[in-house]
């Protein structure tokens, strides 16, 4: 009987005093507008990035805890009405998801922004995946357009700040990049 009283009062120390991988946040990410995001544990063997405004909230990605948090990313810009989750592995150039805050929605793909203008909310990164896949993106985050622009081809540079804005206006824009000659050239784009 004792024997047994004492395994009881074990289980039950540990079920008092263990602390439940679901109540783990590692990090917490306060938005503007009111939105959180949050890199917790889902469950034993997972962790999430949930975004949370007011009661609601949404799992917006998941990534068994094998992985680590990197996996996950972290907040690299926050605007009105989106944020960038960026992820940096490795040697991997840094990849992002422009995600709108009221859907939870991922509305741009993209790695390595080489151009941020904080006063006119402008991005210019490298496109990864759809309409932006090979082309430089202008995102325009007062407004969530983005204006697409064929990526220099004839350049031994295919990432990761290969570009530089060496003018931007309301008509056009200006890149310089290192072509196949290892001169530098300036590719001027007109815009809509």
């Amino acid at each position: 009987m004792n024997k047994l009283l004492g395994i009881s009062l074990i289980l039950l120390s540990f079920t008092c005093f263990a602390k439940s991988p679901k109540d783990s946040v590692y990090k917490t990410y306060n938005l503007k507008g009111g939105y959180i995001v949050q890199v917790k544990s889902l469950r034993a063997d997972s962790n999430a990035v949930v975004l949370i405004h007011g009661k609601d909230s949404n799992m917006l990605n998941s990534a068994e805890k094998s992985l680590g948090l990197a996996a996950l990313g972290y907040v690299y810009a926050d605007f009105e009405k989106t944020y960038i989750m960026a992820t940096h592995l490795e040697a991997d150039p840094v990849k992002f998801e422009v995600i709108e805050k009221a859907t939870g929605q991922t509305i741009l793909y993209g790695q390595s922004v080489f151009y941020k203008d904080t006063v006119k909310k402008l991005l210019m990164f490298d496109g990864l995946y759809g309409k932006g896949r090979g082309k430089l993106v202008l995102f325009n985050t007062k407004t969530n357009n983005a204006e697409y622009f064929p990526a220099p081809t004839n350049t031994p540079c295919f990432c990761c700040f290969c570009w530089k804005v060496t003018s931007l206006t309301d008509t056009e824009v200006q890149i310089q990049y290192e072509n196949l000659k290892h001169e530098k050239v300036i590719k001027t784009y007109s815009r809509k």
